[in-house]
């Protein structure tokens, strides 16, 4: 009997074509001419790029040979503090509706980041159509931050389990990721209590079970854009590798859904190294080491207007991200009990260039360190552990160029601020009636704190927020802060029947105040706003009621969700009405007295060859959605003017969907996905209308973005390696549109492009 419990609503599930029993297949589809044309054009550019894979290619297929002790199976470790939403057929039912985006979804996918993946698959994201600028995900209100601050925002992303220090999605490459989780509730808060929306969990591969296997690819599409990689995987005498490398450029500038050329949008060159390895001994215990690194050389960004309606000129970034981690990992026997721990540092660097008189740089150099404890039982388990994360964050320059060129302060890299987190939690679900009644429960302890580096240029007594209340002296103003606090959560989830699941939840968030949002100033920081040392944590009440049904062929999944905020952190516009100007306005860090965030997300597929008795190929209609029924903050309960306003809630959609049809022959070894994004109305970052303007002028989205992505098999070898082809064609309809701002205050995405790959896997 196959347990409900195993069963949490996948955003898609497409089966690749690998039944084992499937026969050679060396048929291949057929391909535009025009296309295969264009295609080869940019092959014979890269042709000495080809050639050294080539090359490298045959020397692994040598090197393949070496080892004639047959191949040893990795004893599999189970760390039950790092699995969170991994459910397999012996999970139990969840009491959240977390998600597991597994390898077969990033396989089908046209995703190469991160970012893409999540916009792919129906998540709201603000996401540039370069490398040039950070990329945020949006989950229920709740968003990464910035500036590439993870410490900052209220959504987190992790890599293993871990802090990563890296906050931007697009820099994380699917490369080397096994699959994505979506965790919330209870697990929750193994990793952190100020993540309301949810946190990100980044899985990378590991070695085995194989002694030696690999891919070499290339691909190339519209612009000129072209990438190269090579990736090993293996497993030998204990020894476990995963490494790779790939390098990726975009030569010509795109076009938009319009046909007009958007100047300025070319990336010199991305690339991104990782590895992860490993040695596991007395069967239960194994050291790793996890590797990361990416770097952007000259990604192009055209002119375009900022939040103050300023026309910026057109610029270029880099970007270096790197990332180190020494793991161990440990269990008895007989795994009822397992431990982990971890320490590590990440540094993350971003640079803009254009024609001010000076660039805009940022640091951020995070360290970290980690340890948990797990009990895994018949009728309860049981995780504790605590963790440590500290941030370093260095400046340079601003957008404020004038200011620069009119004073003597500091314009070379320096100490800003600092942040850092210490937090304990404690864990456990308790299985009765079989397991059909699950009651999971969790308490997390943290204690945060900040520092002012760069003490005296916020320049607050020019700000007339602080003036009208006193302030005209930076000694007024603490240079640090530190607090702290304790959260619980609670949930259930009951299976009447072998089909259906109901759950509920409720989870208690907590998070203090950045040293960004607390010190920071819009002059030498470029944050947008100056901080404000009296900020207060932001509390939120997340509460969620939801079912799940799986029968045979159809899964349906359904989740209403209610977050009561309190003391929200955000850059916001403040009321300085003077006699000379009534209705004067600017920014700064500001605590919201009350925010409402609620809606309901639905996850559907059903398999209709399946349900008609067809067992050689699926086809698979599927919806994902996210629909906001609420949306709306009040800056200051009772102030003045603007204060005492309701605003609508800005950045995320009110709905957000992905729907579709998958389609897969498993003796062709074919699959077809024709994918449909839907981003509802939403307004931008600092988009708050004044008392003179109206919201529908600033709004944008409301768009449709459709795509198709193609697999196939093109020849399988004897030695069960085989080439492959992955054909994305982006855009079909020629849309215009942006997840950034409205258009044309910001440049569009791309119009119609394709892109396609060539793998050769061994």
């Amino acid at each position: 009997m196959t347990r409900l419990g195993s069963f949490r609503p996948e955003l898609y599930l497409l089966d690749m074509g690998t039944r084992p029993e499937s026969k050679l297949c060396l048929t291949s589809p057929k391909v535009d001419v025009l296309f295969l044309r264009e295609l080869g054009g940019i092959i014979l550019n890269r042709l000495s790029i080809f050639l050294i894979l080539s090359a490298a290619l045959g020397t692994l297929n040598s090197v393949s040979s070496f080892a004639q002790s047959p191949t040893q199976d990795l004893p599999a470790v189970v760390i039950a503090a790092e699995r969170s939403a991994n459910f397999t057929e012996e999970e139990k039912s969840a009491t959240t509706n977390n998600i597991t985006i597994d390898q077969k979804i990033i396989q089908a996918s046209m995703a190469e980041n991160l970012s893409e993946l999540l916009t792919e698959l129906g998540f709201a994201t603000e996401a540039a159509p370069t490398d040039y600028d950070e990329n945020v995900a949006l989950m229920r209100g709740f968003g990464t931050e910035h500036l590439n601050t993870e410490v900052n925002g209220n959504l987190l992303i992790l890599i293993n389990g871990r802090r990563s220090g890296i906050a931007s999605t697009r820099q994380i490459v699917l490369d080397n990721v096994e699959r994505v989780e979506i965790i919330r509730g209870p697990e929750m808060y193994k990793y952190s209590m100020g993540s309301p929306g949810g946190v990100i969990n980044v899985i990378t591969r590991r070695g085995g079970p194989s002694q030696l296997s690999g891919t070499v690819k290339f691909g190339a599409g519209s612009y000129k854009a072209w990438k190269s990689g090579l990736s090993l995987n293996g497993l030998t005498n204990n020894f476990d590798y995963n490494l790779g490398y790939t390098h990726s450029a975009t030569d010509d500038d795109y076009k938009d859904g319009d046909g007009r050329k958007v100047h300025n949008t070319k990336t010199e060159g991305t690339d991104n190294v990782f590895l992860n390895i490993g040695y596991t001994f007395n069967n239960t215990h194994r050291i790793g080491l996890d590797a990361f690194y990416y770097r952007v050389d000259k990604a192009h960004q055209p002119s375009y207007r900022d939040d103050d309606g300023d026309v910026q000129a057109a610029s270029y970034a880099n970007r270096e991200s790197k990332m180190l981690t020494l793991t161990y990992e440990g269990s008895t026997d007989d795994r009822q009990w397992s431990w982990n721990s971890s320490v590590g540092y990440s540094n993350d660097l971003h640079e803009i260039f254009n024609t001010m008189r000076y660039p805009r740089v940022q640091e951020v150099k995070t360290k970290l360190a980690k340890a948990g404890l797990s009990y895994s039982g018949d009728t309860f388990d049981m995780n504790g552990g605590v963790d440590f994360v500290s941030y370093d964050v260095q400046n340079a320059a601003n957008s404020n160029t004038l200011f620069y060129q009119n004073t003597n302060w500091r314009m070379t890299k320096h100490d800003t601020s600092s942040s850092y987190i210490f937090g304990a939690y404690l864990t456990g679900k308790l299985k009765l009636i079989e397991d059909k009644l699950n009651i999971s429960g969790g308490v997390r302890f943290e204690r945060a704190g900040a520092k002012d580096k760069s003490v005296g240029d916020e320049d607050w007594a020019r700000y007339p927020y602080f003036n009208s209340q006193g302030i005209t002296r930076r000694d007024q103003l603490p240079a640090k802060r530190s607090f702290s606090g304790l959260s619980p959560s609670l949930g259930v989830s009951y299976q009447p029947v072998e089909w259906l699941n109901l759950r509920a939840n409720y989870t208690k968030g907590w998070r203090a105040p950045s040293g960004r949002q607390l010190f920071a100033s819009f002059r030498t920081e470029g944050y947008g706003a100056g901080g404000d040392p009296r900020l207060k944590p932001e509390k939120t009440d997340s509460y969620e009621i939801g079912f799940d049904i799986k029968v045979d062929h159809f899964n349906l999944s359904g989740t209403y969700f209610f977050e009561d905020i309190r003391d929200f952190i955000y850059i916001y516009y403040y009321a300085n009405p003077t006699p000379q100007n009534p209705n004067g306005t600017g920014r700064v860090m500001r605590n919201v007295d009350k925010r409402y965030q609620a809606g309901f997300e639905a996850q559907t597929s059903v398999n209709v060859a399946g349900l008609m008795g067809y067992d050689k190929f699926s086809l698979t209609p599927y919806l994902n959605l996210t629909h906001m029924t609420k949306k709306e903050e009040q800056i200051k309960k009772g102030g003045p003017g603007l204060d005492g306003w309701w605003w609508p809630i800005t950045r995320m959609p009110d709905t957000v969907m992905n729907f579709g049809l998958r389609f897969a022959h498993f003796d062709w070894h074919f699959t077809a996905n024709l994918n449909f994004v839907y981003n509802g109305l939403r307004l931008p970052g600092r988009g708050n209308a004044g008392p003179n303007e109206h919201y529908n002028d600033i709004e944008f989205g409301k768009t449709t973005v459709v795509n198709l992505i193609l697999t196939k098999r093109l020849w399988e070898f004897a030695n069960n390696s085989s080439l492959n082809l992955k054909v994305n064609l982006i855009n079909i309809f020629d849309k215009v549109y942006s997840y950034r701002d409205k258009i044309p205050d910001t440049y569009a995405y791309p119009g119609r492009n394709f892109y396609a790959t060539v793998s050769y896997n061994f």
